[in-house]
């Protein structure tokens, strides 16, 4: 199997998955808008997170109406089509595995018994706090695994399933569900899990996350000359942060960063996004910290020679370099 490689991504080469449980294993079909209607007056509104604001005694009566329909519903539970199948391809693979839910641990146990699904070493559900879309919900997973976050990919069927992703720096995977509006929040919809199995099998490259609007705006010729250049870091730069941004927004994929720089104050006071621990800290971290979250798969290391681009005007430079 041809491997997929930067600047596309496919996650047949992910190294861990992170499933959700309702909806992408099991199907319960748990209608919540009763509750919402009895607590919240129909509105579409968060249950574990707005119930804490309830009265105390209301919000028990909340978290019990919300436990018994999860019980009721993984008394009933069936196995999605093509789950087992999914769960055999990771195992036969190799690749480690996770449960984040914001059910409770008893329906699941109860749904898996009931519709024959093995359940991973690693089950997090809202017993555990906090719960998706935090981020930590999906962070203690991969730690749990043993896998960067940003080698795992999420697949779920709502939105607390890719909020969580996003703000976790994970791939995330839309199943059995069409919501166009979340399109902004995801890396790739499959309609079912079968449908995603026949991609897992089949791996071409996809366009990750991040550079979907500028393939959008500027094709898959422009990322694949850009990519493979390496940009220096302006040893002189007053904003490293900003420049490297818009670099690597355009494509750039590599960046020298000169050996023994450090970040100074004034560099931070200048540049938003550098955290302040990074202070006194050689600027190849920070650079490297910030490419992480924006863009995991740019890569930034020590050295000089690379291409100069201006610190103003980015866009039309490189233009240039690539006509």
């Amino acid at each position: 199997m041809k491997p997929v490689l930067p600047p596309y991504w496919h996650p047949t080469f992910a190294h861990a998955f992170i499933l959700d449980w309702d909806g992408v294993l099991a199907e319960t079909r748990l209608d919540f808008s009763p509750i919402r209607n009895r607590y919240f007056r129909g509105k579409r509104v968060p249950l574990l997170e707005a119930g804490r604001f309830l009265p105390e005694s209301t919000r028990r009566d909340l978290e019990k109406d919300i436990h018994d329909l999860e019980m009721r519903g993984a008394d009933a539970a069936e196995p999605v089509p093509g789950a087992g199948e999914l769960l055999d391809w990771l195992d036969e693979r190799g690749t480690p595995w996770a449960v984040v839910s914001r059910n409770c641990r008893d329906s699941i146990d109860l749904a898996a018994m009931r519709a024959g699904i093995r359940l991973p070493r690693v089950v997090l559900s809202r017993d555990e706090e906090p719960v998706k879309p935090h981020p930590e919900a999906l962070w203690k997973a991969a730690r749990l695994l043993g896998v960067e976050s940003s080698r795992c990919v999420m697949v779920g069927d709502f939105i607390y399933d890719f909020v969580g992703a996003r703000r976790a720096g994970m791939r995330a995977l839309l199943v059995q569900r069409e919501e166009p509006s979340w399109g902004e929040w995801i890396d790739r919809a499959c309609p079912t899990v079968r449908s995603l199995l026949e991609e897992l099998a089949n791996p071409s490259p996809w366009v990750p996350w991040e550079y979907r609007t500028l393939v959008a705006d500027r094709g898959h010729e422009w990322i694949e000359a850009a990519w493979p250049l390496e940009v220096q870091v302006p040893s002189d730069c007053s904003d490293p942060a900003r420049f490297v941004h818009e670099a690597a927004s355009l494509g750039v994929g590599h960046f020298l960063v000169e050996p023994a720089l450090n970040l100074s104050v004034s560099l931070w006071r200048e540049s938003l996004p550098l955290r302040r621990e990074w202070l006194g800290q050689p600027l190849i971290e920070s650079v490297e910290a910030f490419l992480a979250s924006r863009f995991p798969l740019a890569v930034a290391s020590e050295g000089v020679g690379g291409l100069c681009l201006p610190m103003e005007g980015i866009a039309a430079a490189l233009s240039e370099v690539l006509s």
